[in-house]
């Protein structure tokens, strides 16, 4: 049921009514009612804590579930091949437990620099780099080994133990 009521608008809201009112085949009054309904919703909704609708909600959840589940997949697969990698490794080196923490240590150091990101080029470059440094440290020595010390900075970035589990 419909009632009648008087109402005044300035030129320019009238103006900005009747366009959209035309634009969207409504009539004048059909528009402003709409326009209040939307508004009034508008007012209730910023009452309200929780202002995604549900249905949003939902499909947002939907949509991180997917995305999780493809990272999982793909962090698996990268560790396995770290996995087989580190095997394939530990096959063919010898290397003291103090110079696989001193490994460890730098590796953290490294990912929490690059943020994880793995750039193969970078890696053999640096390992060039500390080869050589090695071998021209070792030079002196009568023996064919590379030198037993493996020297980490003094950069504190130890914070925390948690990826030891």
């Amino acid at each position: 049921m419909t009632e009648r009521i008087g109402m005044s608008l300035d030129k320019e809201t009238l103006q900005l009514c009747d366009k959209y009112a035309a634009e969207y085949s409504r009539s004048r009054s059909e528009f402003i009612a709409t326009a209040i309904r939307k508004y009034v919703s508008d007012l209730e909704l910023g009452k309200q804590k929780n202002i995604i609708a549900k249905e949003l909600a939902g499909e947002i959840v939907k949509g991180s579930e997917a995305g999780v589940t493809k990272i999982s997949k793909g962090l698996f697969r990268y560790a396995v091949e770290v996995e087989m990698i580190i095997m394939i490794l530990s096959e063919l080196a010898n290397i003291p437990p103090k110079i696989m923490e001193e490994y460890r240590k730098e590796s953290i150091r490294n990912v929490r620099r690059t943020r994880g990101k793995i750039n193969l080029d970078d890696l053999i470059a640096r390992n060039n780099r500390e080869f050589a440094e090695q071998k021209l440290s070792a030079k002196g020595s009568t023996d064919d080994t590379i030198a037993d010390e493996y020297t980490v900075d003094d950069y504190d970035f130890m914070e925390d133990t948690d990826w030891q589990e």
